[in-house]
C-alpha cells in the first residue's frame, strides 16, 4: 500500500529536519584542531538553560510573594491585637462610667425622696 503524496513529502520533511538537527559541524579551533559540536545538544542545551531560569525566576518570585505575605499576615495581627486591646480598654472605661453614673442617679434619687 502506498501513502498519499503529502503524507510521504510531510514524513520526509520530519525526517530531513531530525537530521539536520543532529548533524555534526567541523571547526577549527585557535590551535588548528577540529572540533565537534551538535546543533542539536546546543539548541537542546539553550532551551534548557532556558528553562531553568524561568523556574528560577518563578521560585524567586514565590519566595518573594511568600514574604510579602508572611509581612501583610504579621502586619494584620499586630493591628488586630492593637485593636483588642482598645476594645478592652474601652469596655472597661464605659462599665466603670455607666456604674458610676448608676450609683450617682441612686444616691441623688434616694436623697430626695
Amino acid at each position: 500500500m502506498k501513502q498519499p503524496a503529502s503524507e510521504s513529502l510531510e514524513l520526509r520533511s520530519t525526517r530531513s529536519k531530525k537530521r539536520a538537527s543532529v548533524d555534526i559541524v567541523h571547526s577549527d579551533d585557535d590551535d588548528g584542531h577540529l572540533t565537534r559540536e551538535s546543533t542539536g545538544i546546543e539548541s537542546v542545551k539553550k532551551e534548557l538553560r532556558e528553562i531553568r531560569d524561568l523556574l528560577e525566576s518563578l521560585a524567586h518570585k514565590d519566595r518573594e510573594q511568600r514574604y510579602n505575605d508572611e509581612e501583610e499576615n504579621e502586619l494584620k495581627n499586630d493591628w488586630m491585637l492593637a485593636a483588642a486591646v482598645l476594645d478592652r480598654i474601652c469596655a472597661i472605661a464605659f462599665t466603670v462610667v455607666f456604674i458610676g453614673v448608676t450609683v450617682t442617679f441612686l444616691l441623688v434619687c434616694a436623697m430626695h425622696s
